[in-house]
């Protein structure tokens, strides 16, 4: 993963959210290159150029700096669905579509780190994996009452579940990562009794 570009040549008078995000991004270089026991304030600070005291600024443990990866993973997740969701442009199958993309292509694109951050450190929270949940159970919903999905009765909660956590295996176990999201898109379509896309 490419670290940010922003640091002045010598490394001060960087703002806030410049050193948040060069932290992150060195953590996120180390969880994938080195694996997360080797994720330590100490490494983090020499991959990020830093004093390991400036990591404190931002992070108050390891453990705060691993939840704070998760978060900033969830984020970039969750931020283009929503603009996606927002978009009344869009109609509502359209709008099922481009998350779905969105969703297995930052999986394909950040495997090693998706699998280092969610698959072998306690998440602390399930708001962002709720987040997540909200929104695709909003975009359902309204695509129903629109009349583009057509569900045939089946729960909407368990529509919900099964479509979130449907998309995951195949960004894992497929290696053309088009044919898997055209497939899956296909099969969210077939869930929802959508007969254009």
């Amino acid at each position: 993963m490419a670290r940010t570009t922003t640091t002045p040549p010598d490394g001060r008078f960087q703002s806030p959210e410049v050193r948040r995000r060069q932290i992150l991004d060195a953590a996120a270089e180390l969880a994938v290159s080195e694996g997360l026991e080797s994720t330590s304030i100490a490494r983090v600070a020499e991959a990020a150029g830093l004093a390991k005291g400036s990591i404190y600024l931002h992070f108050a443990s390891r453990q705060d700096l691993l939840a704070g990866l998760q978060a900033d993973l969830w984020q970039r997740m969750l931020a283009t669905p929503n603009d996606i969701v927002s978009d009344d442009t869009l109609s509502w199958s359209t709008r099922l579509s481009a998350v779905v993309e969105h969703w297995m292509r930052f999986e394909f694109e950040h495997h090693g780190l998706y699998h280092s951050v969610f698959h072998t450190i306690a998440t602390d929270s399930d708001e962002p994996l709720e987040a997540a949940r909200s929104l695709l159970a909003e975009l359902i919903h309204r695509g129903t009452d629109a009349g583009e999905f057509h569900t045939g009765g089946l729960d909407a909660g368990v529509v919900v579940e099964f479509l979130l956590n449907g998309y995951v295996g195949p960004c894992f176990h497929h290696t053309n990562a088009d044919t898997a999201i055209d497939t899956v898109r296909q099969l969210f379509n077939r869930v929802l009794g959508i007969t254009t896309s």
